[in-house]
């Protein structure tokens, strides 16, 4: 029983001693905006994962956009951090993305443009007939008939 003790007494102590340790932070990478990704292993707790985090370029930025691939590593939802060409792929991709969402905004915003100018000059804007719309009330046919209705009963 005396042995136990003594172990007892001897971990306590070691984990006091390894907490006044400092603690190994690993950089694991750092995306295009410049943020810096850690993780801190710590083999001594029971945890099965580790405390990972990230330091932001401006600090006191708190509101910081954080890349998706990035984030689920943060997150835990993925094991491995993501590589540098998955990086790479990804912001090409948005890149690709912001310059298509420009073009579609420029032409909306030219044929809003155009939109604006007829009704400025006073001219009428086309609006689109639909066939069955066209003659409205005249071609109506009753659908509930009150003789039919009458003889049933």
């Amino acid at each position: 029983m005396s042995g136990k003790e003594r172990g007892l007494f001897r971990n306590i102590l070691k984990n006091f001693i390894a907490s006044f340790k400092p603690t190994q932070h690993k950089l694991i990478g750092e995306d295009y905006y410049g943020t810096k990704y850690y993780e801190i292993e710590n083999p001594r707790t029971r945890r099965k994962n580790s405390t990972r985090y990230f330091v932001p370029v401006n600090e006191d930025d708190n509101m910081q956009e954080l890349p998706i691939e990035w984030e689920s590593w943060l997150r835990y939802r993925r094991k491995d951090p993501p590589s540098e060409e998955e990086i790479r792929q990804n912001y090409q991709l948005q890149m690709i993305k912001k310059r298509n969402a420009a073009e579609l905004e420029a032409k909306h915003v030219s044929n809003g443009l155009q939109k604006q100018k007829q009704i400025n000059e006073g001219e009428r804007i086309p609006f689109p007939i639909y066939e069955e719309y066209k003659n409205y009330g005249q071609d109506y046919k009753i659908k509930y008939d009150e003789q039919k209705h009458k003889k049933d009963k």
